[in-house]
């Protein structure tokens, strides 16, 4: 094997692996994305539960003030038979009192109901922000480790990339410039083996020239059909 392949490998398996490294710090801000995804629907869940329960308060405080305004007109009422001299007009004030005694009861039916759902509403928010809590605990967690896989990646991807500018200094230029033009291009390998006669990289077979270039180890040898730079194994 020629000494530029031997060092082209370990070039290779060192662009492989901060390849591998730069994809998985590309990957981390999806991962916390999908990781913060998770807490949509149960913020949803709580911003629902918590407009319910102020939609019944505002409904409450709505039947308060019938109430009160009924209230107010009863003791007006009053004032006015106390005032009247006259038997109908009293009459007739006592059946306005006793309507408005009437709605009074309904109302405060309906505010018991409107209490009584207000109840369910606090239950149902409770529950519902109990779970976010929960949720935001498990994806806290869940980022913070993330945050640290990526420091981790980003010291062994210094690491290597180190290694890899030590490597590359005993190799040619001109050969090196035809490695990194092969490996940017193939995104997998730009050096592959040749075994029976198939390429490693595009899994082709290649002519009976090419095995017997590499056979006299005098220079490069590329295959024909992907380009990529082989060496013999037999």
């Amino acid at each position: 094997m020629l000494p530029e392949i031997t060092k082209l490998l370990k070039v290779q398996e060192r662009d492989q692996r901060i390849r591998a490294m730069q994809k998985e710090l590309k990957d981390i801000p999806k991962n916390e994305a999908m990781a913060k995804m998770q807490l949509a629907g149960d913020t949803q869940a709580v911003e629902s539960a918590s407009l319910k329960a102020k939609e019944i308060e505002v409904k409450i405080k709505s039947v308060e003030l019938d109430i009160a305004t009924r209230q107010n007109s009863i003791k007006r009422l009053h004032d006015q038979q106390f005032e009247t001299r006259k038997n109908d007009e009293f009459q007739a004030l006592g059946h306005e009192i006793k309507r408005y005694e009437g709605d009074v009861r309904a109302l405060e039916d309906t505010e018991l109901e409107h209490m009584e759902a207000l109840e369910v509403a606090k239950a149902v928010l409770k529950e519902a922000q109990a779970k976010l809590a929960l949720t935001q605990g498990r994806v806290n967690e869940e980022l913070k480790l993330l945050a640290e896989r990526a420091e981790g990646v980003k010291i062994r991807l210094a690491a290597e990339e180190a290694e890899r500018k030590a490597l590359v200094e005993p190799v040619e230029a001109s050969t090196l410039d035809l490695y990194n033009r092969l490996f940017n291009k193939k995104g997998d390998s730009a050096v592959v083996a040749l075994s029976h006669g198939i390429c490693g990289g595009c899994h082709m077979k290649v002519i009976m020239g090419t095995i017997q270039q590499l056979r006299a180890e005098e220079t490069l040898t590329q295959c024909e059909s992907c380009g990529r730079i082989l060496y013999l194994v037999e």
